[in-house]
């Protein structure tokens, strides 16, 4: 099978063109102007507040995941999701979560089903994101917030905090079996978890923010395997959004609500510090926002308005003006494009024969693009798939899971 496989790949080489391509984009969520914005980071152009975000005002926008074509954002003053054609630049439709439910983040279990926290409801809602409809809810934990899926398993941080004293109870992440529909487990961490990210062990990384006054930030290290803490690290101040890129390194966003903005920093595999509350990146005030590309640099969101891309040093490498205090980006990653170029080709179909069988480089971070059937793993079928795409009519590759290890 890889003799004919070469084969093909000889031929085809010879003539090569791209079936799909894309712009590498960053779509930009504009929280205070409830707007959204795009980047294009080829020739740099920024075209501001393509689309309203929300069915009506004071939609409180949180969150965008943008897969393939499709982008689904959090409104969550509205109570819904909102599902975006990247290609028409409209709303397809909403998703209604329910009255004073505020949907505050979500992950995608497959290319079918996502699951939302619901931050009012001390619960999480199974999306059929398909139909438009949601066909159940769990009570979770007290006020949950950030959500992570991992095989069958969903990892949600309950910050703990109670509507009726605005306080805080203690923080926990809790374990829930998606098959089951039952919490099995609950790990206890710092003071008001609120973001989660997996490195590139698949642990999974909980940024407990404080309470703003007394008590400061410290990341928390999960192994999902034992579903204990493993580690944890302490940066300080306030931290919010992490995120976590291809060379292993954690940025945090950390506000900074006086003279600049923060972002904290450190190796997630080892836990050494870089940049925390005392030596801090510094960037424009009130940052919101720390997203990493897949060439490592770091797009972080302030509300001046602006998105600034920097590098592991803080180093200004660009500056886009964007809408009303920009909140969270998310790129236009393409499935099946395993070389990290934005098209689909033969030569996606060569790095993979590669990586598999000749001891060749990894698929580009984000690793899942090489993950074309959607199954959470890498293997021939990926290649049969890219194949029969290309030369036999067969279906794009698909958006799965965000996440499939490769170690």
């Amino acid at each position: 099978m890889i003799k004919s496989l070469s084969k093909i790949m000889f031929v085809s080489l010879i003539t090569a063109t791209a079936v799909f391509a894309a712009d590498p984009t960053a779509y930009v969520l504009n929280t205070n102007g409830e707007t959204l914005s795009k980047i294009n980071l080829s020739s740099g152009e920024v075209v501001n507040d393509i689309l309203t975000i929300g069915s009506d005002a004071l939609s409180y926008p949180n969150q965008i995941v943008v897969r393939d074509t499709t982008a689904y954002v959090i409104a969550s003053g509205t109570n819904e999701i909102q599902v975006i054609n990247l290609n028409t630049e409209e709303t397809s439709y909403y998703i209604n979560t329910g009255a004073s439910s505020n949907p505050y983040w979500m992950d995608f279990v497959n290319d079918h089903y996502l699951y939302v926290t619901l931050l009012f409801q001390d619960s999480i809602a199974r999306v059929d994101y398909l139909e438009g409809t949601i066909t159940g809810k769990s009570y979770i934990g007290k006020s949950p917030e950030g959500i992570l899926i991992n095989g069958d398993m969903a990892y949600i941080a309950c910050t703990g905090f109670d509507w009726g004293t605005y306080g805080y109870d203690p923080g926990t992440v809790a374990v829930y079996d998606i098959e089951h529909n039952i919490v099995v487990d609950r790990i206890d961490v710092g003071l008001n978890p609120q973001y989660l990210a997996f490195d590139p062990y698949g642990r999974i990384h909980v940024v407990c923010t404080g309470d703003y006054f007394s008590t400061w930030g410290i990341v928390y290290i999960i192994d999902p395997g034992a579903d204990t803490v493993v580690d944890s690290i302490y940066v300080g101040g306030s931290p919010g959004h992490i995120s976590i890129g291809p060379d292993g390194v954690a940025y945090v966003a950390a506000a900074g609500w006086t003279k600049e903005g923060y972002v904290y920093s450190y190796d997630a595999l080892t836990g050494e510090v870089f940049h925390d509350e005392s030596n801090p990146i510094e960037v424009d005030l009130n940052c919101m926002t720390a997203c990493v590309f897949q060439d490592t640099t770091v797009f972080t969101g302030s509300f001046t308005d602006m998105v600034n891309v920097i590098d592991s040093s803080g180093v200004y490498l660009e500056s886009y003006a964007v809408g009303d205090g920009p909140n969270f980006i998310d790129f236009n990653y393409v499935p099946g494009d395993a070389d990290g170029n934005f098209s689909i080709n033969i030569l996606d179909v060569t790095h993979i024969v590669n990586f598999l069988y000749r001891g060749g480089p990894y698929p580009v971070w984000p690793e899942w693009r090489a993950n074309v059937n959607g199954d959470e793993s890498y293997n021939l079928l990926d290649i049969v798939h890219i194949i029969n795409f290309l030369y036999k009519g067969g279906e794009r590759p698909k958006v799965g899971a965000h996440w499939a290890s490769l170690y």
